[in-house]
């Protein structure tokens, strides 16, 4: 997002009848020897001598072939989820689907459906109830780690009473060895601000947030950890935050300042000291690498994760936006009536707005599921569709799944990954 800072514009769109006025302005120690390694032909699914059919790339993918998709059954959240909570715990990069499964971290080969790599953490995965949930694993911007965390309780002994632990795990990409592992003592806020989910999603799993520089963050419900990769020792960790993006240095995120009170909050990665705050915003979200959004008052301000300034305002409430890996942000609100409802989408590096709907054209708004390379997918009623990112023009209107993760391949639904075609 270079040049993000260097152009100071303002423009304002209205979108129809969800009168979206929108605001846009410019600017564990390591495992060295590798021994504890992966489980990978043996836990192969498809297994045997089959020779790999050829395999089609697709830059975005928009039609999508059910006949010959693969179940991540992993990937799969507990039955008592509901809301984004739902939204499986698998993230698509280059031909492979990374689970963050209950047992530890999968790697399947999304043309075979063959498990590449299996690193099971250390303690057990609780086999009481429903199970618990889980984040998609973070995935280096080189392709060459893969990140996760999973609550788990250490069983005492003799006098010694059970504690709880967050288990990290860093695996390489390529032969499903642990780089390196940590095991963060569990220590949730005490004063009760946090009872009810900071964030956006409700999804309050501990997952890996970001590595950067010699410091990687974790956040698990109400509390957040730097940790030092080398050591596994925590650096300094902050309760009642949740955060949201790693970016320059910078660790952004939602802190409950008292009942029903919050505000947006940028630390130090190094240091935990604050660099900026956006008082009175609830509800926050990771909107792309550099920007996080939430509720401000009576309306949704997407906020620059580095600097704290304010970006883009929206004058309603609850949009939710994704990047898509690319050059553009969209956001988006989905509520039960036409005029609550609306996509905006704009251009990150200068916060100029492309399209938004309604546009009074008439055409009904989606409700987005997933953002990549220049594609919008998502659902008319019960209906995929797919979007032109650049222009919000339909693509395709029979790409017959509307994913919510996507690579050149195919994308997911439900916990199935389903492949792409022409």
């Amino acid at each position: 997002m270079g040049g993000r800072r260097t152009a100071h514009r303002w423009a304002v769109v209205t979108a129809g009848a969800v009168l979206a006025a929108v605001s846009l302005t410019g600017c564990g120690g390591g495992d060295g020897d590798g021994s504890d390694g992966a489980k990978a032909a043996e836990g192969s699914k498809g297994g045997g001598e089959v020779k790999k059919p050829a395999r089609r790339a697709f830059d975005p993918p928009v039609r999508f072939n059910r006949t010959h998709e693969v179940e991540l059954t992993g990937a799969g959240q507990p039955s008592t989820s509901s809301g984004e909570a739902l939204r499986p715990a698998v993230r698509l990069v280059d031909g492979v689907a990374y689970i963050a499964a209950g047992d530890g971290l999968e790697a399947v080969d999304t043309l075979t459906g063959d498990t590449k790599w299996y690193v099971d953490t250390k303690n057990e995965a609780d086999r009481g109830g429903f199970g618990s949930e889980r984040v998609p694993p973070l995935v280096s911007e080189d392709g060459k780690t893969a990140y996760a965390a999973w609550n788990r309780k250490v069983v005492g002994g003799g006098t010694m009473p059970d504690r709880y632990v967050i288990e990290v795990l860093a695996v390489d990409t390529a032969t499903g060895r642990k780089t390196w592992s940590a095991e963060i003592p569990s220590d949730p806020s005490s004063t009760g601000l946090a009872a009810n989910p900071i964030g956006a999603d409700g999804n309050l799993a501990p997952q890996v947030v970001g590595v950067d520089a010699g410091i990687a963050v974790v956040t698990d419900a109400d509390t957040t950890y730097a940790l030092d990769p080398a050591t596994g020792a925590v650096r300094w960790k902050k309760g009642d935050y949740r955060a949201l993006n790693l970016a320059e240095g910078v660790v952004a995120g939602g802190e409950e300042t008292g009942y029903a009170r919050g505000r947006l909050l940028g630390v130090d990665a190094r240091t935990g000291k604050p660099r900026w705050t956006v008082a009175g915003a609830r509800q926050p979200a990771h909107a792309a690498p550099e920007l996080l959004s939430a509720n401000l008052d009576d309306r949704t301000v997407v906020v620059d994760a580095v600097t704290g300034e304010t970006r883009v305002s929206f004058d309603s409430r609850d949009w939710r936006c994704l990047d898509d890996a690319r050059s553009l942000v969209a956001c988006s609100k989905h509520g039960y009536s036409a005029s609550d409802r609306g996509i905006v989408v704009f251009d990150p590096a200068t916060f100029r707005h492309k399209w938004v709907l309604p546009d009074h054209s008439g055409r009904s708004v989606p409700r987005v599921t997933g953002f990549w390379h220049g594609a919008l997918y998502g659902e008319v009623g019960e209906r995929p569709v797919v979007l032109d990112g650049n222009t919000g023009k339909d693509r395709e209107t029979e790409p017959r799944v509307a994913p919510v993760e996507i690579d050149r391949y195919g994308g997911v639904e439900g916990t199935a990954f389903v492949p792409a075609e022409r």
